[in-house]
């Protein structure tokens, strides 16, 4: 058991143990860096915990057949996403090596997703998500195909057939789930809503199908106040048939009292050559662990829309609209820019273009932050992301006068409101954009 989490052998020792031994805590805390492994960890253990043998990555049962491409009716899995790009990253590992392992990887890379839609999740909300409900069925069809395709014919036993798959009619297939998947990454729920908590505790209370559920809140460090409140009531006294597991970046994010109720285990960051191991053996990357420190810079580097590129273009309107702000502000005029507005202001004055200009030019860039190209879709977070980070960045700066950091809070303030429109009202990333820059007077810009 647990032969996929690798270079994480302490961690890997303590849950044998526990399992082992029957002590395994009914709510567990896997802490660590991202790439780190905790939701390899905590899917592997959701299998082993159902399984109706000994565990092994292997076993025939139809337990484990299920839980191995992340269909099994026990699991839930909701959250943050961390790494969306790892669909993409699988497609391309099933065209350099078709095997059972990269069909698998790719299979639970797409069902990562699709497990944010599984309907216990959205009792009550059933009218949102009958919006996806066509979408989601189109990529079920298409892993169906997938599956016929590669050849597995074994009954509950998947073994790849000797002739293989028409090469061109697997790289067709993939790239249609993955932009249908892109497609459909921007409709996942921000965070961890209300509804879902509470739906997932009334799940909770039902009888498993096997002999247990396992419930899996990813980065539940970034849970709000409410959230967080409601996932504490169904943790002080877990049914005895469910399994809890919290993932997190860091212990000290997470609420005393939910930290109380939970055994911590501790994810060591990878260094270079775990990380160059992991990249050879998973994903077949001979070379690749040169270019990469970790495996969160290897995933992030597989989008259309990288980080480096994101924070370029934050730092590019952020500039661009402190540079129109000082022309108009004669008081903020009269002060030598310094510190992080100088910054700021010579990374972009090479453009001359006013803060409007540039989103409009990202916005072409980006197909419409990946309205009209998929492979986009998660440009807008991407880009939001790295603007509150230079807003805060620019908060944070103590040699700057009181009326820059009033405008770098003020900014950061509506692109937080700008992110709750878009993950929670489905609002166009456009408008949004437009809206932003009209609330800073820039229309006419």
């Amino acid at each position: 058991m647990f032969e996929n989490l690798l270079h994480q052998d302490r961690v890997k020792s303590q849950l044998i143990t526990a399992l082992q031994t029957d002590t395994l805590a009914p709510t567990l805390l896997f802490t660590g860096p991202e790439g780190s492994g905790k939701t390899t960890a905590a899917l592997e253990l959701a299998r082993v915990l159902s399984c109706n043998r000994e565990g092994g990555w292997n076993c025939a049962c139809p337990s484990c057949t299920r839980h191995r491409t992340l269909s099994h009716p026990d699991l839930l899995l909701f959250g943050p996403r961390t790494f969306p790009q790892e669909i993409r990253v699988g497609a391309e590992l099933m065209q350099r090596e078709m095997s059972p392992a990269s069909y698998y990887f790719f299979v639970r890379a797409v069902r990562k997703l699709l497990k944010r839609f599984d309907p216990p999740l959205w009792a009550g909300e059933e009218t949102r998500l009958a919006r996806v409900s066509s979408s989601i069925e189109a990529i079920e069809e298409d892993l169906g195909r997938l599956e016929s395709l590669m050849g597995y014919s074994q009954g509950m036993q998947f073994t790849l057939q000797t002739a293989g798959p028409d090469r061109k009619e697997l790289a067709t297939l993939l790239e249609r789930i993955t932009e249908a998947c892109w497609a459909l990454e921007p409709s996942v729920p921000d965070g961890f809503p209300v509804f879902m908590v509470r739906a997932m505790t009334s799940w909770a209370l039902l009888a498993p199908l096997s002999a247990r559920k396992t419930i899996i809140l990813q980065n539940a460090d970034t849970a709000n106040d409410s959230a967080r409140n409601a996932m504490l009531k169904i943790l002080e006294e877990p049914p005895p048939s469910v399994e809890f597991v919290l993932t997190a970046s860091h212990k000290a994010t997470i609420m005393a009292t939910i930290l109380s109720r939970a055994r911590l285990y501790s994810f060591e960051p990878r260094g270079q050559d775990a990380t160059g191991a992991v990249l050879t053996r998973v994903f077949k990357e001979q070379e690749a662990h040169a270019h990469y420190p970790d495996l969160r810079s290897y995933f992030l580097g597989k989008s259309a829309f990288t980080p480096e590129q994101a924070e370029r273009e934050a730092i590019r309107f952020l500039g661009a609209l402190l540079r129109t702000r000082l022309d108009r502000n004669g008081r903020i005029a009269q002060q030598v820019p310094v510190g992080k507005v100088a910054d700021l202001l010579r990374q972009s004055e090479e453009d001359s273009l006013s803060p409007l200009q540039v989103l409009r030019e990202l916005v072409a860039t980006t197909g419409g932050f990946g309205a009209r190209s998929a492979q986009y879709a998660d440009s807008f977070p991407q880009f939001l992301r790295a603007l509150t980070r230079e807003c805060v960045a620019l908060a944070s700066d103590p040699v700057q006068p009181a009326e820059m950091l009033m405008l770098a809070n003020s900014l950061a303030a509506r692109v937080r409101e700008a992110a709750r429109h878009y993950h929670q009202l489905n609002r166009s990333p456009e408008l949004l954009m437009e809206t932003l820059a009209g609330s800073f007077g820039l229309e006419e810009s």
